[in-house]
């Protein structure tokens, strides 16, 4: 590593299961994303987190996307990538592993492309579910350093659009660059962010990378910060307890050290969690308040123990989400009753946030709850922030989400004893 460099988190997404994935044996996967840091070396990260199994991939190559919504790289910009020199990995279950350092320049929001062979039978992949971007499978075959997409085909919405295997791409950085990390729930990984609800596209599943740490590593690109931002939210995902269904994850207190306190380079935490706590449904009672707060006093301690600043988020309204559906099976939504719009949800959200808002035991508290919410009728997100389910935002209020946040918060570096 030279010299006054370090490595950085430059996009990221957080494994949730390595369940209902499409099958990948004997097929090329091609994967999309848009870096959010620069830089002229680079790492991929791998995870077989949740699998039984180990997995083996070959050929992993990274290139440069043409167009959103299409399998096509551009030509002569491709690049292998090995581990040990090797193009044949195999990691076990319930590892990650990271590539060789290789030169290849990346720019902030230039995505890139990655495509990976498997070779061998591959029942099970860790997976990150919901990525908001399409999964390419291809015919029978290496293509992995094909530029053309026409051997590519776009795996259905709402069946597979997940990111299989990948989890971090790392650039080398100076030491004053550090990484954000973005950690919640399904508001923070950009549920309802895509390309139908911007420009109305029937293609829900076309990326314009409009999740509001997207909009925040622009805003810090704009003010020439040196911070990156990483993203591990799940949809789904609960601060005490895991998911009621295994594919929204862990409960943030179990993978806070993996997805958190790991992440290369990382120096800033901004939680915003527990609507899901309060609003999914579950065995027995839902936490109270003073469950949640506790919850989040452990975070704060445990990031200040391992050096990070920890900012914290309030939870946004969800007057009316009383029923959602989930793309389970196919295309077709299991419509599940949930509780994000009863009274008990509205008063057990706002006691969590009255305590943000007077704690002073973070090093900062961004009101993600008053920036969304309806003047009229603060108990629900406002029309013009309003994805359509009153849960989750849309495009709009994700860049409000990201507006919302005062950067004179990533200038504070002394954690607090």
């Amino acid at each position: 590593m030279p010299i006054n460099q370090h490595m950085v988190t430059s996009w990221r997404t957080a494994p949730t299961d390595a369940l209902i994935t499409h099958p990948i044996t004997a097929l090329t996967v091609r994967q999309f994303f848009a870096p959010h840091r620069q830089g002229e070396f680079i790492r991929l990260r791998l995870s077989n987190r949740y699998s039984n199994l180990p997995v083996t991939f070959e050929n992993i190559h990274i290139a440069r996307e043409v167009t959103a919504g299409q399998a096509d790289l551009q030509p002569n910009t491709e690049c292998r990538l090995t581990v040990a020199g090797q193009s044949r990995i195999t990691i076990p279950a319930g590892e990650s592993i990271v590539t060789d350092i290789v030169a290849y320049p990346i720019r902030s929001f230039e995505r890139v492309g990655i495509s990976f062979y498997a070779p061998t039978l591959t029942p099970q992949v860790t997976r990150h579910l919901n990525a908001n971007e399409i999964l390419y499978l291809s015919t029978p075959g290496d293509h992995s350093s094909e530029p053309s997409g026409a051997s590519f085909q776009a795996v259905p919405d709402g069946y597979a659009s997940n990111f299989l295997a990948i989890e971090a791409l790392e650039v080398l950085a100076p030491n004053q660059v550090s990484t954000i990390v973005t950690v919640g729930d399904s508001i923070t990984d950009g549920s309802e962010s895509t390309t139908h609800l911007l420009t109305g596209s029937p293609s829900r599943m076309t990326s314009t990378d409009q999740r509001y740490p997207n909009h925040l590593q622009r805003r810090i690109n704009a003010a020439g910060m040196p911070f990156t931002v990483a993203n591990a939210g799940i949809g789904g995902n609960e601060l005490l307890s895991d998911g009621w269904l295994p594919q929204f994850g862990q409960s943030l207190l179990k993978r806070f050290d993996y997805d958190v306190l790991a992440v290369a380079g990382a120096s800033h935490v901004l939680v915003m969690i527990g609507t899901n706590d309060f609003g999914n449904p579950g065995i027995g009672l839902p936490p109270t308040p003073d469950d949640i707060i506790e919850g989040l006093r452990r975070l704060i301690d445990r990031a200040h123990a391992a050096g990070l600043n920890i900012i914290l988020g309030t939870i946004p309204p969800a007057e009316g989400a009383v029923v959602d559906g989930l793309p389970i099976i196919g295309d077709l939504p299991i419509k599940l009753g949930v509780m994000h719009g009863t009274a008990q949800a509205r008063q057990s959200r706002e006691a969590v946030n009255a305590w943000l808002r007077q704690q002073t035991l973070s090093d900062g508290v961004v009101d993600f709850d008053a920036c969304l919410a309806d003047p009229d009728r603060p108990e629900y997100l406002a029309a013009e922030f309003n994805s359509g389910d009153n849960l989750h935002p849309n495009p709009a209020g994700y860049m409000a989400m990201a507006a919302c946040i005062d950067l004179k918060l990533l200038h504070e570096t002394n954690v607090k004893n």
